[in-house]
């Protein structure tokens, strides 16, 4: 049961859950429907443009996660909801979901071919959210997945999601506070990540290793992850050759574009390589552990904004023009677009 920290939020979480557990949501020609529940919980709406996420990306063979950003201009519309389960092989994306004004989140539909998948959250706080997410097929089920608290990123340049979400650092690199010879580490790896990496397409990056997480699939205007589990047990740091991760933004055209590579070492010492401009950034599992830190390195002509820990859209574009950010697609899958 989720630990929400109103008796009205977790009454009406519980509820919808109960009704699905014993019915599933509605289905047949409600199928893909939004469902909006009324309540009486006396709770805050969310700040514009803010962003939660929730995941476990821990336990093998049940990954999942719920990501939830709030539409920039109504903070009682969701513009973008994500929910993915690695158990039932399922990703749903919707779009303009309702936000009720006691701050109900409920949402549910069908998935292709057999099955349902529901989210059930409540605004408990600006800032916090508490809810469930559950996905059941013929041959999977979930079962109801529960996430905490979170503390949004909205407003600030340094944030964190706590319990099955993401800790990030500001937004740029400190070359200032580097010695010369942290600052040619810093150069040396984005050149052989660029020489390395550049113009590579998932296929290609298939055939070295790269896998997307089993059941994931991408989804146009999002980034996703392509992840190389030999490179993640090599022990090798920063080897611009064998980074752990490369990241793709999925284009309208349903081709997909490298936007650069991201690197892992473990959690708590931070290492000496690059001194201060690495900015590392975590994703916590569903009992709150970081099990490692990352940082990207990404496809830009210099290595300042190669650094960055947002999205730096417009040095992106001017590496690679074939990648291009619109309004109507500000909805990534990681990170922030560079204030």
């Amino acid at each position: 049961m989720v630990a929400a920290t109103s008796p009205h939020a977790a009454e009406l979480i519980t509820t919808s859950s109960s009704l699905a557990a014993a019915h599933g949501p509605a289905r047949g020609g409600l199928a893909g429907a939004l469902l909006l529940i009324a309540g009486t919980a006396q709770a805050a709406l969310p700040p514009k443009g803010a962003s939660f996420a929730f995941d476990d990306h821990q336990t093998a063979g049940k990954n999942w996660h719920v990501e939830i950003r709030i539409d920039s201009k109504d903070p009682k519309k969701i513009a973008t909801l994500i929910v993915y389960s690695q158990q039932c092989k399922g990703t749903i994306a919707k779009t303009g979901v309702p936000i009720s004004d006691a701050g109900v989140i409920a949402a549910s539909g069908g998935l292709k071919g057999y099955g349902w998948w529901e989210v059930n959250a409540t605004v408990n706080e600006p800032t916090t959210i508490v809810g469930t997410m559950r996905m059941r097929r013929a041959d999977c089920d979930t079962g109801v997945l529960s996430y905490p608290n979170a503390i949004t990123g909205h407003g600030r340049t340094d944030h964190a999601h706590a319990g099955g979400g993401h800790t990030h650092g500001s937004q740029y690199a400190d070359f200032g506070r580097a010695s010369l010879a942290e600052r040619k580490q810093a150069r040396a790896l984005h050149r052989r990540v660029l020489k390395t990496w550049s113009g590579i397409t998932p296929a290609r990056a298939k055939l070295r290793g790269f896998h997307r997480p089993p059941g994931s699939k991408p989804v146009v205007g999002f980034m996703y992850h392509m992840y190389n589990q030999r490179y993640e047990r090599d022990g090798r740091l920063f080897d611009g050759k064998r980074p752990e991760s490369l990241v793709f933004w999925r284009r309208a055209s349903g081709d997909s574009v490298i936007l650069g590579p991201m690197f892992r070492v473990p959690a708590g010492k931070r290492p000496s390589f690059a001194g201060p401009i690495p900015i590392y950034h975590g994703h916590a599992s569903a009992t709150g552990k970081i099990p490692n830190q990352m940082t990207h390195v990404w496809m830009t002509k210099g290595p300042k904004m190669a650094w960055a820990n947002c999205l730096p859209v417009f040095h992106l574009q001017q590496y690679n023009p074939v990648f291009k950010w619109t309004p109507d697609t500000k909805r990534e899958h990681i990170g922030e677009p560079c204030k």
